[in-house]
């Protein structure tokens, strides 16, 4: 494998991907940020480079494009995140390519990261499990080798050109149903549901968007109650392959020590930022005095 720098913030022009696409065959686009700023643009990152690279490929002769999107990228989300992502599979649907979209569900793996991670750390509390609101959302988690293997089929097969496909699993799951299986999967035993108003969740995403950063944020919230379980549109059919459940692939992988001191710990790393803080302020504080 050969690793070549970009960043999607900046190479919004064709001119900045054609050198890249000398000697490539197809072209997969995963690039995404839930939230902007902190020196991400969010139309840059979703739709300005996505764009350029996508008019590069028409330019550079690469037929076979797969755009990973996501399930609730409709201008109904209301999210710059949702609209954004949308600019971008539009502008690649125009172009006489062998182009196809994947928009797909909840995505999880082995490692943590963003929102399956904080779904880990609720799993994992003590004595109870919060949820936002009565943990009614729903989903239809799809194992990222799963969508690996999508994603070659529509490498592979002419069929599948210039389609939208909704890679989802075989179960739609709501988060209530996910914490429980998390927590069944990192050996703790049952416990009661915590109910969490959304008011100070919301709250709380207001906090995490002033901060810029963890999974907490307003945009998250929005995608969230907006719904990821998408349509039912015999996925498994046309893909040629039936995606494993959730309980299944965790089944197939069970926790490991690292797997539960990750997701306890996961909830203090603010908290450790903000005593550190305290420490280095203190510290000033008392040298100058």
């Amino acid at each position: 494998v050969t690793a070549a720098a970009a960043d999607m913030n900046r190479d919004t022009t064709p001119a900045a991907w054609l050198p890249r696409l000398d000697g490539v065959e197809a072209v997969v686009n995963c690039a995404g940020v839930l939230q902007g700023g902190r020196g991400q643009d969010m139309a840059a990152i979703h739709h300005l480079a996505p764009a350029a690279l996508f008019d590069a490929c028409v330019e550079a002769g690469v037929k076979r494009v797969v755009q990973i999107s996501a399930i609730s990228a409709d201008d109904e989300a209301g999210t710059d995140y949702a609209r954004t992502k949308k600019q971008g599979d539009d502008h690649l649907r125009a172009l006489d390519l062998d182009w196809v979209v994947l928009r797909p569900s909840l995505i999880y793996g082995e490692g943590a990261y963003g929102g399956t991670a904080m779904l880990r750390a609720l799993a994992a509390c003590p004595f109870v499990t919060p949820m936002i609101g009565q943990g009614k959302q729903v989903f239809r988690p799809l194992h990222v080798e799963d969508l690996a293997k999508t994603v070659l089929e529509c490498l592979a097969r002419d069929d599948l050109a210039q389609r939208t496909l909704e890679p989802v699993g075989p179960k739609v799951e709501t988060v209530k149903e996910i914490l429980a299986q998390y927590r069944a999967w990192l050996g703790r035993p049952p416990a009661r549901a915590l109910s969490i108003p959304l008011s100070f969740v919301r709250l709380l995403c207001r906090l995490g968007d002033l901060l810029g950063r963890g999974p907490l944020s307003s945009t998250a919230l929005k995608q969230m109650e907006y719904g990821n379980a998408g349509r039912e549109t015999g996925f498994a059919e046309t893909i040629g392959f039936q995606p494993a459940t959730l309980a299944r692939r965790l089944q197939l992988r069970p926790a490991q020590t690292q797997d539960l001191w990750h997701a306890r710990l996961y909830l203090l790393r603010p908290l450790v930022r903000g005593v550190l803080v305290l420490l280095w302020l203190a510290s000033g504080l008392l040298g100058l005095v």
